[in-house]
């Protein structure tokens, strides 16, 4: 299938006539939901310690979710092939809604972490199903404008996040930013359930009963095992546990693909991390993207603080600068003239990602607060750019149920590469002396100057792996869009 490049559209084609618009704000508040969730978060941890104590288990609240939100990920595609995208839906909100009760009106710490990783699992079924509905809800020339709305949302929660997170907090306490959820879950549900097809999907072709309920058993234990290896790792803060725990995680993961390939009906699209094909390279290319991400995601706001002594909030908008500049260049790069010029912002985002990465580092270096807050700009136009139409040429490159494994395992993926990416980065901080295993504080100041920057030069060289992959994706594109033609 062409992966074709928008054209203008009449008004009847908007992604807001009146029959998408229900699909549409769907979308927008599942992603939103997501991401407002994790930002909100974050911003109330102080409240919640102070409240019910239990700081040496903080990282659980945010383990537990990320580690439940993965895992039904990874199954919500196969749901949707066998159930259709109702029934996966419904439970979706079901528990989310569950989860944010229980952790909302919890009294100990391990009440509100059984609530995070109920409201994880739910939140990882409904940002996978939003992803796996594009291409059910809208023509392949308005997918470009869904992902340019959907990166306005990520910039929308990543500047609202944590103001309404302090306004909550002020008005009421931490808790109401775990109970909010629960009038945004009813109107998803609705909104959802307007824009379904009301047919399910069609029934996948029947299989062989010898050994498919122990195939998958063994299947789900390797994933959550997998998943519980390589999120964990964030918690281990000696070189050799961590390497080797992620390691292991690797392994696991990898023999779980091997015997899902040859499973009738599989978890994963069949060439998913498959190097030599299409849908494979650009797997590894959204995973080693995120991997390379992790970086900015632990340390940014961290270091912004402690080198130039600014603010929690201060920070936190610094490193914001990102969402806001992914969000205005995949407007940007949705407004593509032709296919030539998507093919060119493809190739051109993950290196800009990688200078994003060099230019912190200099940064830190030459300690310059205007150049840390214009690598976040430029690592944000990385992403915009190539973004959407990565995603775009993998959900469309595939066929039959691989479409809809295939969409909804993206971002799926992607959480699974920042979990990696963070043990990963937590390994090379050790080893560069950024983090001193057992101190009280994640760094200092005269850590982050001797240290800092070589954190983020490694982490550039990581990004050039996929930004050299992108360049070998794209001449796969052209060929096959050729032949096609």
């Amino acid at each position: 299938m062409t992966i074709t490049s928008p054209a203008p559209l009449p008004a009847s084609q908007s992604i807001f006539s009146p029959d998408r618009a229900a699909g549409t704000l769907a979308l927008m508040l599942g992603v939103g939901s997501h991401a407002i969730n994790g930002f909100v978060t974050t911003a109330v941890l102080p409240d919640i310690i102070r409240d019910l104590g239990g700081q040496d288990r903080a990282f659980w609240v945010f383990s537990s979710f990320e580690m439940m939100a993965i895992l039904a990920g990874c199954l919500t595609g196969a749901a949707k092939v066998k159930f259709g995208a109702r029934l996966p839906f419904l439970l979706a909100t079901l528990l989310l809604a569950g989860g944010s009760v229980l952790a909302g009106l919890s009294t100990s710490l391990e009440g509100l972490i059984a609530g995070r990783a109920l409201q994880g699992f739910g939140e990882g079924m409904i940002i996978a199903l939003c992803y796996a509905l594009i291409p059910d809800l809208f023509p392949q020339t308005l997918v470009p404008r869904v992902f340019a709305l959907l990166a306005g949302v990520w910039a929308l929660a990543a500047g609202l996040g944590p103001v309404s997170a302090g306004l909550l907090s002020e008005l009421w306490s931490w808790r109401a930013a775990f109970l909010v959820n629960l009038p945004l879950v009813v109107l998803l549900f609705v909104l959802m359930n307007t824009a379904l097809p009301a047919s399910t999907a069609p029934a996948a072709a029947p299989a062989s009963h010898e050994g498919r309920h122990g195939r998958f058993v063994l299947r789900l234990a390797l994933l959550a095992v997998s998943i519980f290896l390589l999120t964990v790792i964030g918690e281990l803060h000696e070189p050799l546990p961590l390497a080797l725990t992620i390691l292991a995680g690797l392994t696991v993961a990898g023999l779980l693909l091997r015997i899902d390939a040859a499973s009738p009906r599989r978890l994963f699209p069949r060439d998913a991390f498959r190097i030599r094909t299409l849908i494979g390279l650009g797997t590894w290319i959204v995973i080693l993207i995120s991997v390379a991400a992790a970086v900015r995601a632990i340390f940014v706001t961290t270091i912004g603080q402690v080198l130039w002594g600014l603010s929690v909030t201060q920070a936190s908008y610094v490193a914001a600068l990102l969402a806001f500049s992914w969000s205005l260049f995949a407007f940007i790069s949705s407004r593509a003239p032709d296919r030539q010029r998507e093919l060119l912002y493809l190739a051109l985002g993950p290196f800009l990602i990688a200078g994003g990465m060099a230019l912190t580092a200099l940064a830190i270096d030459n300690a310059s607060l205007p150049a840390f807050a214009l690598a976040a700009v430029v690592t944000g136009a990385g992403h915009g750019l190539c973004n959407q139409i990565l995603m775009r040429s993998l959900m469309y490159g595939a066929t039959g149920q691989d479409q809809n494994l295939v969409s909804s395992i993206l971002p799926t993926i992607s959480s699974a590469g920042i979990a990696i990416g963070g043990g990963l980065t937590g390994l090379l901080a050790i080893m560069t002396g950024l983090v001193a295993p057992g101190e009280a504080t994640l760094v200092t100041k005269d850590a982050v100057i001797q240290s800092g920057a070589a954190v983020f030069y490694l982490n550039a060289g990581i990004a050039l792996v996929p930004a050299l992959a992108m360049l070998v994706l794209r001449q796969r594109l052209i060929r096959q869009e050729r032949v096609l033609d």
